[in-house]
């Protein structure tokens, strides 16, 4: 029902653009929702982690509406592929330092060296499935628009 909904608002479209932009719609409206989650997690060598969430909430969400319309998808493809390049020295940073946000007074907290387990390893190979996806957005995207 909503994937019809969408193809009659916005014209031919790709099911897999939508889940991509939907997906990263909802990560970047997060940034606004909890920012003190996401500035938790921006490495200390980051001289400005508001301005870092922010940056990159507001990126993602509209680059994520952008996977909506066929006339925009490319562009936001390519765009959300950097993005997600340019974020990537911030997981290899949770990685390396074990960091993880932590809940103090009901806010969120950067916490260094305690986190534990295989999760913060584990996400960083899966940004080349993420890529690939995207690339293939973009791919597709440029086949369709000529």
């Amino acid at each position: 029902m909503v994937i019809s909904l969408l193809a009659r608002t916005f014209g031919p479209f790709r099911q897999s653009a939508i889940a991509a932009g939907a997906i990263f719609v909802g990560a970047g409206a997060a940034h606004f929702a909890r920012p003190d989650f996401f500035e938790s997690i921006v490495p200390d060598w980051f001289p400005n982690s508001a301005l870092a969430n922010r940056a990159s909430g507001a990126a993602e969400f509209a680059f994520g509406l952008g996977m909506f319309h066929p006339r925009t998808r490319r562009l936001s493809a390519l765009g959300l592929a950097a993005l997600t390049i340019a974020v990537f020295p911030a997981n290899v940073d949770m990685a390396i330092n074990a960091v993880e946000p932590k809940l103090v007074d009901g806010r969120f907290t950067r916490s260094v060296g305690t986190a534990r387990g295989p999760f913060l390893w584990f996400r960083l190979p899966l940004q080349l499935p993420l890529l690939w996806w995207l690339w293939r957005e973009y791919r597709a995207a440029r086949d369709t628009s000529s």
